[in-house]
């Protein structure tokens, strides 16, 4: 699967499955993310294996179902951080879908008290992915055309009209 392919099949999986993300995908993961640490400098963490975080009102309230593995997203306190895991957060969330995995970005609806991870005083959780092998592939979102985003399409490079 390329990217492109990736980006038309991703939609956000709120439940899963019991299977475990091992093997040859756990390893790509681990990579992909340890890619994105090195490019970035910031402290992304995966966790495998680990209810806790989801395992609260919120969590539920949200309608998150069975979300044992998730990304964190992790950053020093500085102006543009929360860009840059927006973007490689992304990244990962495109390269999990290529491996199979389903994903889903989460703000608000988990326990971030319950993550196994001590903070350092400049860090701070910006955002958190779930990650698995969803129950469903997820729901396409309804889209606006280009025309009722773009008020002159008439000079736009093909970048952007492919995306």
């Amino acid at each position: 699967m390329d990217i492109k392919k990736a980006i038309a099949q991703r939609h956000s999986v709120r439940s899963y499955t019991n299977k475990k993300i091992d093997g040859e995908v756990k390893e790509k993961l681990i990579n992909i993310i340890e890619e994105c640490n090195k490019k970035s400098g910031l402290n992304i963490k995966l966790f495998l294996n680990e209810p806790k975080a989801f395992d609260t009102f919120m969590a539920h309230y949200g309608k998150f179902e069975n979300v044992n593995n998730y990304i964190v997203l992790i950053g020093k306190k500085d102006k543009g951080t929360d860009e840059k895991c927006g973007y490689f957060g992304e990244e990962i969330v495109l390269k999990a879908q290529m491996l199979g995995l389903n994903t889903c970005w989460v703000a608000l609806t988990y326990g971030k008290r319950k993550i196994p991870y001590d903070l350092k005083k400049d860090e701070k959780i910006y955002c958190t992915i779930a990650v698995g092998y969803g129950k469903t592939n997820g729901v396409k979102s309804k889209s606006k055309s280009i025309k009722e985003v773009v008020k002159n399409d008439d000079h736009m490079p093909d970048w952007f009209k492919d995306g």
